[in-house]
């Protein structure tokens, strides 16, 4: 994983909670580690270090263990995180259904959950997010009593007040579900679960899925383009995840194709989710893009190499090239990793269809891969829901730094 802020310790006075949580950072991405390695990462002193893992270990959150003997000598001892130290909640939300799992905070899922709407509406999403929490409570009550927080993905845009939530659901789709992160209903989700809640757009939260547990591990700087209903992209920068202050960065969907092009639930015409993306996919193919039968069925039609299906597909790979090339352009990242809530087989075949894929800028290195298909699977955005309830509790950002120096 590359250097960053997150991996970056500082002298500076009163940082000793930035410190705690950049240390704690470092084990649990590249345990077990030694505590010379942790400080020459850090450019933390090593007695700082010493000190922080004592402390750690002291709250039972890392684990020491004797290392590899090399030469004379004692063998070193090595830290790593305690997995089994807490658990959290990830829920991903969205017009169809509920997918929740339990994770350690090594990303291990311990429990798995899944429920369809009732309706697609906050209320319903609200009773099976709770339904579910009370189902794991249950089943594992040892770890239920050691979680510490819930993390929530749903599809964007999301409104920050009741006057936003009023224009963007001046007309909706299966695409939107803006009222579920309004903060008066994270604060109610909250108080019924009795957790802190943190909220990602569904495509942040894969993002942070893939950098946490999947093949963003090995990049400070990439994008995530999620293929569901709609159309969203996340974005991991200098080691960070980049909501944007609504959260609603990567809305990708959202980008004008198609000038006089079909209307969308944004109010603009011609976005590009209009034909790319899984609602597109539905209205070729004569679905409801509302009912969960619709996605087995399009699983079923792609395993099948149903005709129709592949002419979508071929007739919507420029607007996948275009999206590539958009995104390259603007970011430069290191790579771009495409998941979503099909088989990777599906998104693997759609990326074949948009190659030739315009040139960067600076050409990749010779065997080196762009552009990825994610690892996670269809779990990733529970995956990153997880991981953003750990990264809220644990992982360093400057937003920390700034409130411990104020």
């Amino acid at each position: 994983m590359a250097t960053s802020f997150r991996t970056r310790g500082t002298n500076l006075t009163r940082a000793k909670t930035h410190n705690h949580r950049v240390v704690l950072e470092i084990i649990r991405t590249r345990g077990p580690i030694g505590r010379s390695e942790i400080a020459d990462i850090t450019s933390l002193s090593r007695q700082t270090v010493q000190n922080i893992v004592a402390e750690l270990d002291a709250e039972g959150i890392v684990e020491m263990h004797a290392g590899k003997a090399s030469g004379r000598g004692h063998p070193g001892m090595n830290v790593q995180i305690r997995a089994s130290h807490a658990f959290s909640l990830g829920f991903h939300v969205d017009r169809l259904a509920v997918t929740a799992i339990a994770c350690d905070l090594m990303g291990q899922v311990v429990w798995s959950g899944t429920g369809h709407l009732v309706a697609p509406s906050t209320s319903s999403a609200n009773a099976l997010v709770l339904k579910l929490a009370e189902d794991f409570r249950k089943a594992h009550p040892d770890e239920a009593s050691r979680l510490f927080g819930v993390g929530l993905a749903a599809p964007g845009p999301f409104a920050a007040d009741a006057d936003e939530l009023a224009h963007l659901s001046s007309s909706s789709d299966a695409t939107t579900f803006t009222e579920f992160g309004l903060p008066e209903n994270l604060k109610t989700l909250s108080q019924e679960l009795n957790l802190p809640v943190v909220l990602q757009n569904d495509a942040s939260a894969a993002a942070l899925g893939e950098h946490v547990y999947g093949l963003g591990r090995a990049y400070g700087n990439f994008a995530f383009i999620q293929f569901g209903i709609g159309l969203g992209a996340g974005f991991v920068l200098n080691g960070a995840i980049y909501p944007g202050p609504s959260k609603n960065a990567g809305e990708i969907g959202h980008i004008q194709v198609q000038p006089r092009g079909l209307a969308c639930s944004c109010g603009s015409r011609g976005c590009l989710e209009r034909y790319l993306s899984l609602h597109a996919l539905c209205e070729r193919l004569g679905l409801d893009p509302t009912l969960a039968a619709s996605l087995i069925r399009i699983d079923q039609l792609f395993e099948a190499q149903d005709p129709a299906l592949l002419a979508w597909m071929d007739d919507v790979a420029p607007y996948l090239r275009q999206a590539i090339n958009i995104i390259e352009m603007m970011l430069d990242p290191e790579a771009i990793i495409l998941g979503g809530i099909v088989r990777p087989a599906f998104i693997e075949t759609l990326l074949q269809r948009a190659e030739p894929l315009h040139p960067r800028l600076a050409p990749s290195a010779p065997g080196a891969r762009r552009i990825h298909v994610g690892t996670s699977g269809t779990r990733a955005v529970a995956l990153g829901a997880s991981a953003a309830a750990v990264d809220a509790l644990f992982a360093p950002s400057v937003s920390h730094l700034v409130l411990q120096a104020e």
